[in-house]
């Protein structure tokens, strides 16, 4: 694969770690109840991986002659503000979804690009992480 191929991949899991509804809920004012908190918990430390993830991935892209793509986010994500949390875990885990399925269809193209391949495998495995211990909550949320 030509590195400008694997600069342009990098740059789209980039963009999916910057336009994370993790992140951006964290940005909103989010209602938070008390039984709420360990989803706190949890999106917290997911959007602090999220940002970890996209300083490594912008280091790799650097490393290879890249240029790391601008945040750009998406206004989808506007309506987060004042919506209590666990109404909003449905959409954590859709977007986690998205974000493995995106991972994982890089990681097959990256087979034989050796460091774009253990970036990828290692974050894949992080979000698969993620996304189960999500689907716990959200499957365990009392419904209103």
């Amino acid at each position: 694969m030509h590195g400008a191929q694997v600069v342009a991949i990098l740059n789209e899991l980039l963009t999916h770690e910057q336009r994370g509804l993790t992140l951006r809920l964290l940005e909103s004012t989010v209602s938070v109840s008390s039984p709420s908190v360990p989803a706190l918990v949890l999106v917290q430390r997911m959007a602090a991986a999220s940002r970890a993830h996209g300083a490594v991935l912008a280091k790799l892209i650097l490393d290879m002659g890249g240029t790391p793509a601008p945040r750009r986010d998406l206004i989808t994500s506007a309506d987060l503000h004042f919506q209590d949390l666990p109404h909003v875990l449905t959409r954590l885990v859709a977007d986690q979804e998205a974000v493995v399925r995106s991972y994982a269809l890089a990681a097959q193209r990256f087979a034989g690009e050796p460091r774009a391949l253990a970036l990828v495998t290692r974050v894949l495995q992080q979000h698969q992480q993620d996304l189960q211990s999500l689907g716990e909550l959200a499957s365990a949320k009392p419904q209103t």
